[in-house]
């Protein structure tokens, strides 16, 4: 076994799987700061406010909605395809220096659509083409910067609860485009307060299109966590929960999603600073391990929480109480609950496991870990 102590550099070496991921919040400030100055916008009048209006400082909770907001910040005309290309390549590039091996990059194509603009309001109905547009600068600058590294790409369309179906139609329209092809699944994000029902269909459509489904649930401290979790399973036919930590105030709950194998993407500091749990102390990770539950370790917005997917392991181990060998099932169960074709998930899986395996033996270098 490892000693105490997690080093951080030892964990960026063992490979990771990141399943939940949003581009929005994975942009770097200083790119969004160039693009701002660029397309003279008037939304933040320093680069030290445009960091403030994105992110959230370290040790600090706001809230569900102050959480939302920091998306606020980042609404305003960034360019063209061009841009779109870097900030989904530099979001590629950073989850491979942070040693994740396969990256599932959910996104808004509506969202990004509207950085094209000089202006849209957030119950502008996008076109379909211009939606298109987006999505494919997307998968291509991804794709590209993918090739340049070990790292395997799925592509998640995520939508907003809040903005309804009708300004979403554009994204789910996607499914029968050529660039539909790439996009392997779909998320619902957003306000818990908003049913999904209104949604139900277009899920249904996409699964029986192969595509894997995730849905946000469970999250918002405001909402009945056991409701918006079944409305997840149950309606839109969820293969994988996203959060879904305040199912664990329900035990039934938690009995039937460990029975049921359905996963769970759990992403500590993003919980904690949105008040889903406490602290990183209380957080449910481990006792939804111990209950069975499949559950798996993500940044979820890394820029806006300022975090990596390493540092999220190592404040699992030295913070929620996993042990060597609970950390090392997240990282399993995160490859085995990848939205990849079966070979294609198996060889990631094979990877994964000899590699986390391997740093778990004594003597073995890589197992003797130190936080610097």
């Amino acid at each position: 076994m490892p000693s105490s102590r997690v080093d951080l550099q030892s964990l960026q070496r063992l490979p990771k799987v990141e399943l939940h991921r949003h581009l929005e919040g994975s942009m770097r400030p200083e790119t969004l700061w160039e693009f701002h100055g660029n397309q003279g916008q008037q939304l933040h009048a320093t680069y030290d406010e445009c960091v403030k209006a994105v992110t959230i400082p370290v040790g600090e909770a706001p809230g569900f909605l102050p959480f939302l907001s920091r998306f606020d910040g980042l609404r305003f005309k960034y360019g063209g395809a061009e841009e779109l290309e870097r900030v989904a390549a530099e979001a590629v590039a950073d989850a491979a220096r942070d040693g994740v091996v396969h990256l599932e990059l959910r996104f808004s194509p509506v969202f990004f659509a509207r950085r094209m603009k000089e202006a849209a309001g957030l119950d502008e109905i996008e076109s379909t083409r211009a939606v298109e547009r987006a999505a494919e600068a997307i998968v291509r600058g991804a794709k590209a910067e993918a090739t340049k590294h070990d790292i395997s790409l799925v592509f998640i369309v995520t939508l907003a609860r809040q903005f309804g179906l009708a300004v979403n139609l554009p994204a789910l329209d996607l499914l029968k485009r050529p660039v539909g092809s790439s996009l392997m699944g779909l998320d619902l994000a957003g306000d818990e307060s908003f049913s999904g029902f209104d949604f139900a269909k277009s899920f249904c459509r996409w699964k029986a299109y192969g595509r894997g489904i995730t849905v946000h649930a469970g999250e918002d401290a405001r909402a009945n966590a056991s409701q918006s979790v079944i409305e997840a399973a149950r309606v839109l036919r969820a293969a994988r929960i996203g959060h879904g930590i305040r199912a664990c105030s329900d035990s039934q709950l938690m009995a039937q999603l460990a029975k049921a194998k359905v996963p769970l993407e759990t992403c500590p500091t993003s919980n904690v600073q949105t008040q889903a749990c406490a602290d990183y102390a209380t957080h449910p990770l481990k006792a939804l391990l111990e209950a069975n539950v499949v559950a798996t370790i993500n940044t979820d917005d890394p820029c806006i929480s300022q975090t990596t997917l390493s540092r999220e392991y190592w404040l699992a181990y030295t913070q929620c109480g996993l042990s060597w060998e609970l950390l090392r099932t997240c990282a399993i169960n995160a490859a085995r609950k990848a939205f990849l074709l079966t070979n294609s998930r198996a060889a990631l899986v094979r990877r994964v496991t000899e590699a986390w395996e391997k740093a778990s033996k004594p003597n073995e270098g890589s197992a003797v870990m130190r936080e610097d």
